[in-house]
């Protein structure tokens, strides 16, 4: 089942990841309304996961910016070989953009898999639904 004290989540605390995945675990599949607190809960998720990927896309920007930055003064400062001392001003940077961009990569796929489980539950508490539905209808 599930705890009910979690009832508004954004209004009561601000859980971690970590935390709603853990309370979305502890829903039943079996009956709708634990199904649907489930969705609820990965939906709170899906709220954080795009948050991170908006902050991961934001940072990978910054860092390609500044290795820009440093290329052109780095040119500019050169007097002979200006493009190998500029590409060796930024090596640091360009390992820095690499991560920034696994980071943002990561980050964007999380929220695609995180939206693909969210559409498999409520496939499945629509079925659900109708199961409890035809299930009502054949015991009256």
């Amino acid at each position: 089942m599930y705890k009910k004290g979690v009832a508004a989540l954004s209004l009561q605390k601000q859980y971690t990841l970590g935390e709603l995945y853990s309370l979305a675990d502890q829903c039943s599949h079996d009956y709708p309304a634990t199904l649907a607190r489930k969705i609820e809960l990965l939906t709170e998720v899906q709220i954080i996961l795009g948050r991170k990927a908006a902050e991961a896309v934001r940072d990978y920007k910054k860092k390609y910016a500044e290795r820009k930055r440093v290329y052109a003064e780095a040119y500019i400062a050169a007097e002979n070989l200006r493009e190998q001392r500029a590409e060796l001003a930024v090596i640091e940077l360009r390992l820095q953009e690499a991560d920034a961009e696994a980071d943002k990569v990561r980050w964007s796929n999380a929220v695609e898999s995180n939206d693909q489980v969210i559409n498999s539950l409520k496939y499945s508490l629509k079925v659900l639904l109708a199961e409890f539905g035809n299930n009502a209808s054949a015991n009256r």
